[in-house]
């Protein structure tokens, strides 16, 4: 018997294989997945709930948000920021605009509008805002807003105002913030005359090409002034400043070398 037994061969144990049991776990948690995300699909939480809008000065929120495309309700996950940047290019004072998500169910529009730098008054009583781009944006009547920015109310050459616009954004905010109005008065010699009126009483006078750099030197230059005196203040190669009523006494500023320009 020990002959025999030592003539068979011995058979190796053979280990159950673990790849049948990994397909069902793969399978069961596939499975689980698929229900978890019907759920979620299903539940209030996969909705939008609220949309809130920040960076907005131009346009109200609702009017930002009916443009979107938005609306409360909608799947959370359809929300595309491209979608949104499309539906609101008719708003031409948006500049840029970003999609932010935040669960459950908050989509926040972070808003960059054009910057105003004036105020285009209207024949009928309208006031739009002049924005940086030069563009009079007549979507949004502001007759009604605070007056924070200078008036253009007498301006007879629409193709000036985009250097204009340029000019004032280029200001510092303390020195926009005096402008009161801003007209052209173009004489025979120059057609992009301009003449600023200040919320301190004086009148400036100088040329659209040199506007940006002339009027950020207002605040030191109306330190010169007599005080109590206001007047006419010429800004152009050299300041000239003459008290009003008394056209035949102007005072040179920094430097009576010049002669006073002939307005």
């Amino acid at each position: 018997m020990a002959v025999y037994e030592e003539r068979i061969p011995h058979v190796k144990e053979q280990r159950p294989r673990r790849r049948g049991n990994r397909k069902l776990v793969f399978l069961l948690g596939l499975f689980f997945l698929i229900v978890l995300i019907i759920v979620f699909i299903r539940s209030p939480y996969s909705k939008v709930q609220q949309i809130q809008v920040y960076g907005n000065d131009i346009y109200p929120a609702e009017q930002i948000v009916k443009n979107s495309g938005l609306v409360i309700g909608m799947q959370f996950l359809n929300v595309w920021e491209s979608d949104v940047r499309t539906s609101l290019k008719p708003l031409e004072g948006i500049k840029e605009v970003s999609v932010e998500r935040s669960f459950p169910g908050v989509i926040r529009l972070h808003v960059q509008e054009y910057r105003r730098v004036a105020f285009w008054n209207g024949p009928d009583g309208s006031r739009y805002p002049l924005l940086e781009n030069g563009r009079v944006l007549r979507q949004v009547n502001f007759a009604k807003r605070v007056v924070d920015r200078p008036l253009v109310s007498s301006w007879s050459a629409p193709e000036l105002l985009p250097q204009l616009a340029k000019a004032l954004a280029k200001m510092s905010p303390g020195v926009l913030g005096e402008i009161s109005d801003i007209a052209l008065t173009p004489t025979v010699y120059d057609k992009q005359r301009v003449t600023l009126y200040m919320r301190d009483g004086n009148e400036v006078r100088s040329v659209l090409y040199k506007l940006d750099t002339m009027l950020n030197w207002y605040p030191t230059i109306a330190k010169e002034l007599p005080q109590g005196v206001k007047g006419v203040l010429s800004l152009f190669e050299q300041p000239w400043f003459v008290p009003y009523g008394t056209p035949d006494a102007p005072i040179p500023l920094q430097s009576g070398e010049a002669q006073p320009p002939q307005s």
